[in-house]
Protein backbone atom coordinates (compact mmCIF):
# COMPACT_ATOMS: atom_id res chain seq x y z
CA UNK A 1 0.00 0.00 0.00
CA UNK A 2 1.19 3.65 -0.67
CA UNK A 3 1.02 6.34 1.86
CA UNK A 4 -1.26 8.29 0.01
CA UNK A 5 -3.81 5.62 0.20
CA UNK A 6 -3.37 4.99 3.90
CA UNK A 7 -3.74 8.83 4.58
CA UNK A 8 -6.81 8.04 2.60
CA UNK A 9 -8.27 5.59 4.95
CA UNK A 10 -6.72 7.52 8.32
CA UNK A 11 -9.39 9.51 9.88
CA UNK A 12 -8.19 12.70 11.33
CA UNK A 13 -5.74 15.83 9.87
CA UNK A 14 -2.56 14.38 8.78
CA UNK A 15 -0.59 17.76 7.99
CA UNK A 16 0.34 20.74 9.62
CA UNK A 17 -2.96 23.41 9.30
CA UNK A 18 -0.59 26.14 8.95
CA UNK A 19 -0.94 27.33 5.78
CA UNK A 20 3.26 28.08 4.76
CA UNK A 21 3.94 24.79 6.09
CA UNK A 22 1.81 21.74 5.27
CA UNK A 23 4.31 19.48 6.82
CA UNK A 24 3.19 15.82 7.29
CA UNK A 25 2.64 15.38 11.41
CA UNK A 26 4.12 12.50 12.84
CA UNK A 27 0.55 11.13 13.91
CA UNK A 28 -3.08 11.77 12.68
CA UNK A 29 -5.13 13.91 14.80
CA UNK A 30 -8.81 14.44 14.85
CA UNK A 31 -8.46 17.69 17.06
CA UNK A 32 -7.83 20.60 14.85
CA UNK A 33 -5.91 22.24 17.94
CA UNK A 34 -3.64 19.71 17.85
CA UNK A 35 -2.81 19.65 14.33
CA UNK A 36 0.30 21.48 14.04
CA UNK A 37 3.88 19.80 13.42
CA UNK A 38 5.51 22.42 16.11
CA UNK A 39 4.68 25.13 18.05
CA UNK A 40 5.72 27.82 16.21
CA UNK A 41 3.65 26.81 13.34
CA UNK A 42 0.74 26.57 16.51
CA UNK A 43 1.94 30.17 17.64
CA UNK A 44 1.68 31.92 14.08
CA UNK A 45 -1.81 30.42 13.11
CA UNK A 46 -3.08 31.68 16.38
CA UNK A 47 -1.40 34.93 16.32
CA UNK A 48 -4.62 36.86 15.33
CA UNK A 49 -6.93 34.00 16.35
CA UNK A 50 -8.54 33.19 19.18
CA UNK A 51 -7.21 29.77 20.41
CA UNK A 52 -11.02 28.76 21.17
CA UNK A 53 -13.36 29.38 18.38
CA UNK A 54 -10.68 30.36 15.49
CA UNK A 55 -12.65 33.73 15.22
CA UNK A 56 -9.98 36.97 14.10
CA UNK A 57 -9.18 39.34 16.74
CA UNK A 58 -8.39 42.62 16.58
CA UNK A 59 -4.95 42.78 18.22
CA UNK A 60 -1.91 42.88 15.27
CA UNK A 61 0.41 42.62 18.03
CA UNK A 62 -0.67 39.14 19.09
CA UNK A 63 -0.77 39.78 22.74
CA UNK A 64 -4.40 38.86 23.21
CA UNK A 65 -5.16 35.04 23.36
CA UNK A 66 -9.06 34.79 23.30
CA UNK A 67 -11.76 36.71 22.34
CA UNK A 68 -13.17 39.91 24.88
CA UNK A 69 -15.87 38.53 26.96
CA UNK A 70 -18.80 38.52 27.00
CA UNK A 71 -17.31 35.28 25.22
CA UNK A 72 -16.45 32.84 27.37
CA UNK A 73 -13.29 31.74 25.11
CA UNK A 74 -10.88 32.28 27.86
CA UNK A 75 -12.58 30.12 30.31
CA UNK A 76 -13.18 27.75 28.42
CA UNK A 77 -9.78 27.29 27.44
CA UNK A 78 -9.47 26.88 31.51
CA UNK A 79 -11.41 24.41 31.66
CA UNK A 80 -10.65 22.08 28.96
CA UNK A 81 -6.15 22.87 28.59
CA UNK A 82 -5.30 19.60 27.08
CA UNK A 83 -7.79 20.42 24.09
CA UNK A 84 -6.70 24.08 23.01
CA UNK A 85 -3.42 23.91 24.38
CA UNK A 86 -0.31 22.75 22.37
CA UNK A 87 0.70 19.26 22.93
CA UNK A 88 4.62 18.97 22.78
CA UNK A 89 6.07 15.98 21.81
CA UNK A 90 6.76 13.41 24.97
CA UNK A 91 9.92 12.76 25.52
CA UNK A 92 10.71 9.03 25.79
CA UNK A 93 12.16 8.13 29.83
CA UNK A 94 15.09 5.98 30.30
CA UNK A 95 13.40 2.28 31.17
CA UNK A 96 15.50 0.73 34.33
CA UNK A 97 14.94 -2.69 36.02
CA UNK A 98 13.37 -3.22 39.22
CA UNK A 99 16.89 -4.39 40.70
CA UNK A 100 19.19 -2.20 41.52
CA UNK A 101 21.29 -0.84 38.68
CA UNK A 102 24.88 -0.45 38.01
CA UNK A 103 27.40 1.71 36.85
CA UNK A 104 30.20 1.17 34.97
CA UNK A 105 32.23 3.61 37.01
CA UNK A 106 34.25 2.22 40.36
CA UNK A 107 31.73 5.75 42.10
CA UNK A 108 28.13 3.83 40.47
CA UNK A 109 25.29 5.65 39.77
CA UNK A 110 25.30 9.54 40.47
CA UNK A 111 21.35 9.71 40.82
CA UNK A 112 19.01 7.22 41.80
CA UNK A 113 17.10 5.08 39.68
CA UNK A 114 13.53 7.07 40.23
CA UNK A 115 15.36 10.82 38.99
CA UNK A 116 14.47 12.02 35.58
CA UNK A 117 17.96 12.86 33.41
CA UNK A 118 16.84 15.93 31.10
CA UNK A 119 16.70 14.81 27.09
CA UNK A 120 19.97 17.05 26.12
CA UNK A 121 23.25 14.67 26.44
CA UNK A 122 24.91 18.10 27.52
CA UNK A 123 22.41 18.18 30.79
CA UNK A 124 22.72 14.22 31.76
CA UNK A 125 24.49 15.70 34.88
CA UNK A 126 21.03 16.88 36.05
CA UNK A 127 18.42 15.13 37.33
CA UNK A 128 14.28 15.69 38.28
CA UNK A 129 13.05 14.71 41.23
CA UNK A 130 9.27 15.14 41.48
CA UNK A 131 6.06 14.51 43.50
CA UNK A 132 2.63 15.67 43.59
CA UNK A 133 3.12 19.08 43.89
CA UNK A 134 7.38 19.45 43.48
CA UNK A 135 9.64 19.24 40.52
CA UNK A 136 13.61 19.89 41.24
CA UNK A 137 16.12 19.82 39.62
CA UNK A 138 19.76 18.73 40.84
CA UNK A 139 22.67 18.81 39.84
CA UNK A 140 25.40 16.04 40.32
CA UNK A 141 26.18 17.10 43.97
CA UNK A 142 22.48 17.37 44.93
CA UNK A 143 22.38 21.12 44.85
CA UNK A 144 19.14 22.95 43.58
CA UNK A 145 19.46 24.23 40.37
CA UNK A 146 15.46 25.00 39.61
CA UNK A 147 11.87 24.62 41.12
CA UNK A 148 8.70 23.68 39.53
CA UNK A 149 5.37 24.22 41.56
CA UNK A 150 2.45 22.20 40.47
CA UNK A 151 -1.31 23.91 41.19
CA UNK A 152 -4.21 24.28 39.69
CA UNK A 153 -3.49 22.56 36.67
CA UNK A 154 -0.74 24.74 36.35
CA UNK A 155 3.28 24.46 36.62
CA UNK A 156 5.34 27.75 37.78
CA UNK A 157 8.77 28.45 37.91
CA UNK A 158 9.71 29.51 41.80
CA UNK A 159 13.72 29.20 41.20
CA UNK A 160 15.31 31.20 39.84
CA UNK A 161 12.47 33.63 40.32
CA UNK A 162 11.39 35.60 36.95
CA UNK A 163 9.40 38.96 36.55
CA UNK A 164 6.35 37.97 35.53
CA UNK A 165 6.81 34.46 37.30
CA UNK A 166 6.13 32.00 34.33
CA UNK A 167 3.78 28.99 34.16
CA UNK A 168 3.21 26.53 31.74
CA UNK A 169 0.13 23.55 31.28
CA UNK A 170 2.11 20.69 30.02
CA UNK A 171 4.97 19.72 32.80
CA UNK A 172 7.34 18.08 30.16
CA UNK A 173 7.36 21.21 28.23
CA UNK A 174 7.97 23.03 31.65
CA UNK A 175 10.50 20.92 32.30
CA UNK A 176 12.36 21.74 29.28
CA UNK A 177 11.82 25.88 29.34
CA UNK A 178 12.70 25.94 32.88
CA UNK A 179 16.21 24.20 32.22
CA UNK A 180 16.95 26.65 29.57
CA UNK A 181 15.92 29.12 32.31
CA UNK A 182 18.45 27.69 34.77
CA UNK A 183 21.55 27.41 31.59
CA UNK A 184 20.87 31.06 31.69
CA UNK A 185 21.61 31.90 35.70
CA UNK A 186 24.22 29.46 36.13
CA UNK A 187 27.64 30.66 37.19
CA UNK A 188 30.57 31.18 35.20
CA UNK A 189 33.24 28.36 36.77
CA UNK A 190 36.64 27.36 34.88
CA UNK A 191 36.94 24.07 34.22
CA UNK A 192 33.12 23.07 34.50
CA UNK A 193 31.18 25.43 32.06
CA UNK A 194 34.10 27.81 30.96
CA UNK A 195 37.64 27.74 29.73
CA UNK A 196 39.89 29.47 31.37
CA UNK A 197 41.20 31.36 28.22
CA UNK A 198 37.57 32.22 27.60
CA UNK A 199 36.83 33.39 30.80
CA UNK A 200 39.84 35.71 31.00
CA UNK A 201 38.30 37.51 27.84
CA UNK A 202 34.97 37.75 28.97
CA UNK A 203 36.22 39.54 32.24
CA UNK A 204 38.70 41.67 30.14
CA UNK A 205 35.89 42.97 27.78
CA UNK A 206 33.90 44.06 31.14
CA UNK A 207 36.65 45.71 32.34
CA UNK A 208 37.29 47.32 29.11
CA UNK A 209 36.89 51.49 29.60
CA UNK A 210 34.14 52.68 26.98
CA UNK A 211 35.85 54.58 24.20
CA UNK A 212 33.63 57.03 24.49
CA UNK A 213 34.99 57.29 28.11
CA UNK A 214 33.04 57.32 31.54
CA UNK A 215 29.02 58.76 31.49
CA UNK A 216 29.08 62.46 32.29
CA UNK A 217 28.14 63.51 36.41
CA UNK A 218 25.47 65.77 36.40
CA UNK A 219 27.10 67.58 39.37
CA UNK A 220 30.61 68.03 37.19
CA UNK A 221 28.07 70.26 35.22
CA UNK A 222 28.89 73.99 35.12
CA UNK A 223 26.41 75.91 36.58
CA UNK A 224 25.68 79.48 34.59
CA UNK A 225 25.59 82.66 36.93
CA UNK A 226 22.10 84.03 37.04
CA UNK A 227 21.43 87.22 38.20
CA UNK A 228 20.09 87.01 42.00
CA UNK A 229 15.68 87.01 42.11
CA UNK A 230 14.71 90.59 43.21
CA UNK A 231 12.13 90.78 46.11
CA UNK A 232 8.42 91.87 45.31
CA UNK A 233 7.62 95.38 45.53
CA UNK A 234 5.19 96.05 48.57
CA UNK A 235 1.89 96.80 47.59
CA UNK A 236 -0.73 99.34 48.94
CA UNK A 237 -4.23 98.56 48.64
CA UNK A 238 -6.77 95.88 48.42
CA UNK A 239 -5.31 92.45 47.10
CA UNK A 240 -9.06 91.63 46.55
CA UNK A 241 -9.84 94.96 44.55
CA UNK A 242 -10.98 94.28 40.77
CA UNK A 243 -8.19 95.59 38.58
CA UNK A 244 -9.37 98.82 36.11
CA UNK A 245 -9.05 96.95 32.81
CA UNK A 246 -11.78 94.06 33.85
CA UNK A 247 -14.23 96.59 35.09
CA UNK A 248 -17.22 96.92 32.92
CA UNK A 249 -17.83 100.27 31.88
CA UNK A 250 -21.73 101.23 31.17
Amino acid sequence: MTDSYLERQTPGRKRCRNPRCRQKLPHPTDNDHHAFCCRGCFNSFYLNRCRVCEKPLRDKRGGRLYCRPPNKCGAEAKKWPHVYEFQSAPIPQAVCTPSESRSGHSTGLKIGIKAERPRHRALRHWSWHSDQFEHELLDATGILIARLESNAGRHRLTYPLTFPILSWVDVVEAKQRTQAVALTHLKLVVGVNIESRRLASIKAENTRPNPMGAPISMSSLPVPDAPPIAPPEPFDGDPLEIPEFLRRTP
